[in-house]
């Protein structure tokens, strides 16, 4: 276990930091797409299969407690329904762009372990962004582990609580999520392996979520550090002629040649970022909307428990793990966009000055291209801390409204 979670501590190389979550969490569940993602492990088929049949039924005992009216157990179902229904979307697109995930990981691998950027300070940044990616992502699949968990024990700690006060005319078995079942699975002696088939499905979702959002802020994050590795080399270029008044010819043709390789990056860099997004679009999008309704039903469903303590703690997890996964999404996007538009402050603060007309065509195109923020807008959202504040603001204002008709 402490080979597994080596991530989590502070003197550890690059490699070990490096999508070290989404690689645990994918390739436990056969999704992680490898040096080609031309193969599909036996593994992912089950575990699409599995997760599949766990959301047919789920959604079917939901739509029924809908048709008894029995809204609070409705909710209950359906709000694990919804994580598990995009999930299995996810679990198909991270199969639909299997070698497409391959091709961008190699490509941002190639370029954030490139032998001509090991300066210092560059190692630097990368290793910082490598950990701070593996214990951020580190975080949502905690949350959701211990919120699938929650779910998985509360039948059981609710039978032993029965048992231990002697009420056993009370005692009745049910699974850790509401799913339509045939009654002969409900029963002895398939009761057990249904139970855990059950419980199993829960796992499925959460590492599922830890894998394919974890990959997303591994990018992001990592797409930063680009962007800064490339500030980081502009200033060391213009570093020995800070106390020049002008250039020799030779100087100036080593400058532009190492200022020509910088755009050449910086547009390489770009369009991984694009047809990243453009893989990812589905995904965010799908994302943000089942968040949004996930956390409204959560809300709704912990206020009005009121003082049911276990449920309370329940909801309270599911809210946390939901903001989680939510939190990774728009900090990812606002990494890119900051580390993205600081080159051309990084640009401007440098003797820029120095090079003649024709090469200062280069700097021009450099800061007007990198003015514009680098986003991971999908269609309705824009993933930023800006828009998570305002989830935060619009979730306080439903708890108030709630509040003032109780």
């Amino acid at each position: 276990m402490s080979e597994w979670l080596r991530f989590l501590k502070r003197d550890q190389q690059l490699d070990v930091y490096f999508f070290a979550v989404p690689r645990l969490s994918l390739d436990i569940m056969g999704y992680w797409p490898g040096k080609t993602g031309d193969t599909w492990p036996w593994r992912s088929l089950i575990h699409f299969a599995i997760l599949a049949i766990g959301v047919a039924t789920e959604l079917h005992a939901g739509m029924c407690f809908l048709d008894r009216q029995q809204i609070t157990l409705a909710l209950e179902t359906l709000c694990p329904a919804g994580t598990s229904a995009v999930t299995l979307l996810k679990m198909f697109l991270m199969l639909r762009f299997r070698q497409d995930l391959s091709i961008m990981w190699n490509r941002l691998r190639g370029l954030l372990f490139d032998p001509n950027w090991e300066r210092p300070e560059q190692r630097d940044i990368r290793l910082k962004h490598s950990a701070m990616a593996a214990r951020i992502n580190f975080w949502p699949l905690s949350a959701g582990f211990f919120t699938c968990t929650t779910y998985n024990l509360k039948p059981i700690l609710i039978a032993m609580i029965l048992y231990l006060q002697n009420r056993y005319e009370d005692f009745v078995w049910f699974t850790p999520f509401n799913m339509t079942m045939p009654k002969v699975l409900l029963n002895y002696p398939f009761f057990p392996l249904t139970y855990i088939f059950i419980a199993y499905t829960g796992y499925v979702t959460i590492f599922m979520f830890g894998g394919c959002d974890g990959f997303y802020f591994e990018f992001c994050a990592h797409l930063s550090a680009l962007f800064k590795v490339l500030q980081a080399e502009i200033e060391s270029m213009f570093r020995p002629y800070t106390d020049h008044l002008e250039l020799s010819p030779v100087q100036l043709y080593i400058l532009e040649q190492k200022m020509r390789s910088v755009i050449i990056r910086h547009n390489a860099i770009i369009d991984l970022t694009r047809f990243f997004r453009d893989r990812y679009t589905i995904i965010t999008l799908a994302h943000f909307v089942s968040a949004a309704m996930v956390i409204g039903f959560s809300m709704v469903n912990l206020l009005t428990l009121g003082n049911n303590g276990l449920g309370a703690m329940l909801y309270v997890a599911y809210t946390v793990a939901a903001l989680s996964q939510l939190l990774v999404y728009c900090y990812g996007g606002t990494l890119v966009a900051e580390s993205s538009t600081g080159l051309c402050r990084a640009m401007f603060s440098c003797p820029w000055q120095l090079f003649k007309p024709k090469q200062r065509r280069l700097v021009q195109l450099l800061i007007l291209r990198s003015q514009r923020p680098v986003s991971m807008a999908v269609p309705f959202f824009s993933p930023s801390l800006a828009t998570f504040a305002a989830i935060l603001q619009t979730s306080g204002s439903i708890i108030a409204l709630v509040k003032s008709f109780q």
